[in-house]
């Protein structure tokens, strides 16, 4: 039949599909990989990711860079040494003349402090930029996992489906060679199965993909095999907006970093102001140009005389219309922060209560609503377009409600993201929440 024809073509094509294990085999066989021997959750996944992933370990190494910069900025120029001789002086009857020189510049008291100051606050934001990077990688990670967890429950859902319209097709085929049913019911049923085995199709390129995003997080190939994704718990409801909101505007690296963008810019325009004073430059020599010893000994100061205030007052202009710039866009940034997160916990609720209706009411309806279509057709009252609409329905709805699910670990994590940190210590698991 063609149905049976085309679940065999399926079967010959799945191995390039999935680059990996066939569905249903143990999916993780990487002893060296990242969680070998545990399954996959979306905080396991997290951390996996955490430790593995080059992007954050380059922007690691570029605050540590930041931080290496605040000794030298506190500190002195070096000392400058110089050295001369008269070469003509050199002859049998008196010695060679020389000259040496030490010196060293000294800026106006304060501005060494100005410089290290504004060095800390950029390393400071440097690694508050880690911190929000960290919470993006982490809600990528969540994400990951919650589809490939719906793609383990989308292929649960396709075989068992697959095997009750396999039912269907030999009972459809049994009553019509008795002569109780109808051609149209056999071919609506191999019909069926042939849009079944191309939504199976869909599935395994969803599942590649998935493999080869979350491989790509974990900086490995692409079709290195992953453990199976755990069971999705549903959580208690979150907190209220009073609890978030403070938390939020408190932790969240992304306000701290401009914080710390301020406080450099402030200790900017401390240097722009000392630029207005002169730099010192002392020294000490030994003249031997002299031919009188107790003038050879020599100490020097000097200072550079800032004539052109001109463009030291530019400076001191730009730095603070800078520091003016940060402190609109922390106040910018932190009307979006409490903005998206009433957003955030506004979809978490919906989707806790969309996972609720589809597993307390949609799903159970759905699988009476086949049951009764398939009493009535063996019973002869009811017609076989009716069993195939509703097995339909029971399909479409199962993967909602696993759809739901994946949903709600994507939300929650983007609640996360804009509250600046896990809600696990908030959240515990919900008593029968769990898939």
């Amino acid at each position: 039949m063609r149905a049976v024809s085309l679940s065999f073509a399926i079967l010959c094509v799945l191995p390039a599909l999935t680059a990996g294990p066939v569905w249903g085999a143990p999916a993780f066989q990487d002893q060296n990989g990242p969680g070998a021997g545990q399954p996959m959750t979306a905080d396991n996944l997290a951390s996996w990711v955490l430790e593995a992933n080059p992007g954050l370990a380059a922007i690691e190494a570029a605050a540590e860079a930041a931080a290496y910069r605040i000794e030298p900025a506190g500190s002195l120029d070096d000392p400058m040494l110089s050295y001369g001789v008269a070469p003509l002086t050199a002859g049998a009857n008196r010695s060679l003349n020389q000259n040496v020189d030490i010196s060293q510049k000294i800026p106006w008291p304060g501005t060494l402090a100005a410089r290290e100051s504004a060095a800390r606050y950029e390393a400071v934001a440097a690694g508050r930029d880690v911190d929000s990077l960290r919470l993006q990688v982490i809600a990528q990670a969540k994400s990951a996992y919650a589809e490939w967890r719906f793609v383990d429950s989308a292929l649960v859902i396709h075989h068992a489906t697959q095997a009750l319209l396999d039912e269907l097709i030999a009972t459809a085929e049994t009553r019509y060679a008795a002569g109780r049913a109808l051609k149209q019911d056999v071919l609506q049923a191999e019909v069926e199965r042939t849009d079944l085995d191309n939504r199976l199709l869909r599935l395994l390129r969803q599942q590649a993909t998935v493999q080869a995003r979350i491989n790509a997080l974990l900086n490995r190939a692409p079709d290195a095999p992953l453990p199976a994704a755990a069971p999705i718990s549903l959580q208690s409801t979150p907190p209220a907006l009073e609890a978030l909101q403070p938390l939020a505007l408190a932790q969240h690296p992304e306000l701290s970093r401009l914080d710390a963008e301020i406080s450099a810019s402030e200790s900017r325009v401390t240097l722009a102001e000392k630029a207005f004073f002169p730099d010192f430059q002392v020294g000490v020599g030994y003249g031997g140009f002299w031919d009188e010893t107790d003038k050879r000994p020599v100490f020097a100061v000097s200072i550079n005389v800032p004539f052109d205030r001109s463009k030291r007052r530019s400076e001191l202009d730009r730095a603070r219309a800078e520091t003016r710039r940060t402190k609109f866009s922390l106040s910018e940034r932190r009307a979006e922060l409490l903005a998206a997160l009433t957003t955030a916990r506004a979809e978490v609720i919906e989707a806790q209560g969309s996972v609720a209706l589809y597993q307390d009411e949609l799903v159970p309806l759905a699988e009476e609503y086949l049951e009764a279509a398939i009493a009535d057709y063996q019973s002869g009252a009811g017609a076989f377009l009716n069993v195939i609409t509703a097995e339909q329905r029971k399909l479409d709805t199962e993967l909602e409600l696993a759809r739901a699910r994946a949903n709600y670990v994507r939300r929650l994590a983007e609640l996360e993201l804009w509250v600046g940190g896990s809600l696990n210590e908030f959240l515990p698991t919900a008593a029968g929440a769990k898939q």
